[in-house]
């Protein structure tokens, strides 16, 4: 976990930083991926001391504050905020992940097989390695092109292990 803690408009503490890096994480058993917290520590009107977290969860970005009289307890208090709102989105995903087995198991029962979309896209002539940055580029799983030497059609796709496959169709009749 990495907690990086800012101050503003007050003087940076060790004492309120070591606490806050301590308390943060607690987080971590919450999810199963490394998170990168974002504390800002600032003053409002000179008494009130307020806490801004921000961090980023599957791609999505989860703020909170939390303004108080006394520093250490805008730290519990948003904690406290945030683990409820990660139990819950654990929770979520829990239950995703508990439902998704059945629908699987009903669709395979279902005899009668449908096509719900259909799409037709351009597949524009280029070279592997300029299809490989057009799909970096991009953030898709994978790309439809026609190689500019051969004219065949291609499927370039991002695998699991971060490398990438190539599907060519031949345009041969054996």
């Amino acid at each position: 976990m990495d907690i990086t803690i800012s101050f503003r408009h007050i003087e940076p503490d060790e004492g309120i930083k070591t606490y806050v890096e301590e308390k943060f994480v607690r987080l971590q058993k919450y999810i199963e991926t490394p998170l990168e917290v974002h504390v800002v520590l600032s003053m409002e009107k000179k008494y009130r001391y307020r806490v801004d977290v921000m961090f980023t969860l599957n791609g999505v970005v989860i703020n909170a504050h939390e303004v108080m009289d006394d520093m250490r307890a805008a730290v519990d208090k948003i904690l406290d905020k945030i683990e409820r709102r990660l139990t819950r989105y654990r929770d979520k995903l829990k239950k995703y992940r508990d439902a998704k087995p059945k629908k699987e198991i009903m669709a395979k029962e279902d005899t009668g097989s449908k096509i719900i979309f259909t799409k037709t896209i351009n597949a524009k002539p280029m070279d592997t390695e300029e299809a490989v940055m057009q799909l970096e580029a991009s953030g898709d799983s994978f790309m439809i092109y026609r190689d500019s030497e051969k004219g065949n059609v291609c499927v370039i796709y991002k695998r699991k292990d971060g490398n990438f496959g190539l599907i060519e169709a031949s345009s041969r009749i054996s």
